[in-house]
């Protein structure tokens, strides 16, 4: 009898105090789970507002870095129709479990287009940013960007660019044991291909063409080229899309702009071809942006012979 009850007694001991500790390991993995979570949430913010400063504003480009003490995972999802979103949030590694935390709750970004891989990870973050006009200012472009990438036979007016914004890593054609390769013109080994398409009327071949990459073949104009370069086409095709919306309205605005210096003496010849232009970009895709860029050529050219320039 006292040895049946003296080993019932100790069993039952051990099974209530491994279901306690495991309540509290439980605990406390779920005040962790939460912390993280909310520090994560907090991280995702964060990010909206350090990139307002690397906005390009009258500068032809600015950039900056973001370095975190962990190793991160930032996750960019697109939503198009209308102005549209970006929706940011950031997950940290794990030392137990699962390689990740969950993320933690996301940031709806309104006003930016952000140009990325839907998932990025590293413990250091590069961003920059170019204005991006068509043929007048629309927004800047942000490019956040983690991996290393090589630039081989670009052009000089991209290697200028690179250099000068000093892209820590992004390298120019010493792309020896260098991650991303990206050749300009064709080229072997090459993970991403860039080709321009202007033949004439243009600065340079590359003011417009297309970017092939494994997520698949993008069109690009202007300064959407490092868009279509670092972003995967999911997140490219979304922002293009906002991108036109807001071109559009812009147009819409001139045309008043327009309507009204008429009103007071100096008139312009820009309002019905700003109307159409608006009514095209609305629904404009990035398949739309090569066969819509010689009409925004033909309009800055139009607003540069006016008197009373619209923009």
């Amino acid at each position: 009898m006292k040895r049946g009850q003296f080993n019932f007694v100790w069993i039952f001991a051990i099974l209530a105090g491994g279901a306690i500790l495991a309540l509290a390991i439980f605990g406390a993995v779920r005040t962790g789970d939460t912390m993280r979570f909310a520090s994560d949430t907090e991280i995702g913010k964060s990010i909206s507002i350090i990139t307002d400063p690397l906005q390009a504003g009258f500068a032809e480009g600015s950039v900056g870095k973001i370095s975190f003490q962990s190793e991160t995972r930032i996750n960019n999802i697109c939503f198009s129709g209308g102005f549209g979103k970006n929706d940011i949030s950031v997950a940290t590694r794990s030392n137990v479990g699962e390689d990740w935390n969950l993320a933690g709750g996301a940031t709806s970004i309104h006003n930016k287009y952000i140009f990325s891989g839907e998932k990025i990870e590293g413990l250091d973050y590069y961003v920059f940013s170019k204005p991006f006009d068509f043929p007048y200012k629309v927004s800047d472009l942000i490019f956040l960007l983690s991996e290393d990438y090589c630039f081989l036979d670009a052009p000089d007016e991209i290697k200028n660019e690179i250099l000068g914004l000093g892209i820590k890593n992004i390298e120019i054609d010493n792309c020896s044991g260098v991650g991303e390769k990206v050749c300009f013109g064709g080229g072997l080994d090459c993970d991403i291909f860039v080709y321009g398409l202007c033949e004439s009327g243009c600065d340079s071949i590359y003011d417009y063409g297309k970017v092939v990459t494994n997520s698949g073949e993008m069109m690009y104009v202007g300064s959407l080229l490092y868009g279509a370069i670092f972003s995967d086409m999911g997140i490219y095709e979304c922002n293009v899309e906002r991108l036109m919306f807001r071109a559009s309205k812009i147009a819409r605005i001139f045309s008043e702009k327009a309507n009204l210096m008429g009103a007071r003496g100096c008139d312009s010849n820009l309002r019905g071809d700003l109307i159409a232009w608006s009514a095209l970009l609305e629904n404009a895709s990035a398949e739309d942006l090569v066969s819509l860029e010689s009409m925004a050529r033909d309009l800055e050219r139009m607003n540069d012979g006016e008197v009373c320039g619209v923009w």
